[in-house]
């Protein structure tokens, strides 16, 4: 008995130890989100198109707020051709962008979109963060898909400026990237910058880490110099889906 009550006290939890039944709060707090269950989407909350008007990669669409559809509880981003122009000018195709510019932006933080890219020559769909400044640079692809190479999803940061930009990029592969939804999140703190897949870390980088407000953008883009450019064998309209967006930042 005496060996049993001497052993006691080295069960004691030690110093500091959650009581039992306390719980702890979790290290984030949602700052944003949209689950698209409203049927409309939701304005000043997303701006749908370039707040900064610019043609990015030689890209030949045009953002047009009737390219986002909300349906199912998703958000759709369609990409359409337009045989008669656009806006006067010869845009053979329209698409969609949606951003939290001039509503949302963060430094540092957890940043995660569930999605579904589509398949198909010539398009490019993006999950990225862009500065408040400028929309350039620096500037970090979340997700980036491009629809002829549909086996493997890209990630990277970039930084500098115009004259002297520089990257640090990776890719990972899945078969199932058009087919399923997959959940991308991207931790940014004042040292790295971590991306997951599905709960999963697939790529980090330490270099050139913005310290800066960045306001996220999706598109879903038609042509340019890494897409290519849409043929016969395009699918369209094309649609990229996503299921949902949530932003949170350290406690």
């Amino acid at each position: 008995m005496l060996s049993l009550l001497i052993a006691l006290p080295l069960l004691a939890q030690p110093k500091g130890a959650a009581r039992t039944g306390e719980v702890k709060p979790p290290p984030w707090e949602l700052m944003f989100s949209d689950e698209f269950e409203a049927g409309t989407l939701e304005f000043p909350k997303w701006s749908p198109h370039d707040p900064w008007g610019k043609e990015r990669n030689f890209e030949v669409q045009a953002y047009t707020p009737e390219s986002i559809e909300l349906r199912d509880g998703f958000a759709r981003l369609l990409a359409r051709v337009v045989n008669a122009g656009y806006d006067g000018k010869k845009r053979e195709y329209t698409s969609g962008m949606m951003t939290t510019f001039g509503s949302f932006a963060q430094t540092y933080g957890r940043f995660e979109v569930r999605c579904r890219f589509p398949a198909g020559q010539g398009l490019q769909p993006k999950v990225w963060l862009l500065p408040v400044p400028n929309g350039e640079i620096p500037a970090i692809n979340i997700a980036d898909f491009v629809g002829r190479d549909p086996g493997r999803v890209m990630f990277g940061n970039l930084w500098g400026d115009t004259k002297t930009e520089r990257s640090y990029q990776g890719a990972w592969p899945l078969p199932d990237l058009t087919t399923e939804f997959h959940t991308y999140t991207l931790d940014w703190d004042e040292a790295k910058i971590v991306w997951q897949i599905d709960g999963k870390e697939r790529f980090r980088s330490t270099s050139g880490i913005p310290h800066q407000p960045m306001y996220l953008a999706m598109s879903l883009a038609v042509g340019g110099e890494t897409a290519k450019w849409p043929d016969s064998t395009t699918p369209f309209p094309a649609s990229f889906d996503i299921d949902y967006v949530r932003i949170y930042k350290k406690r």
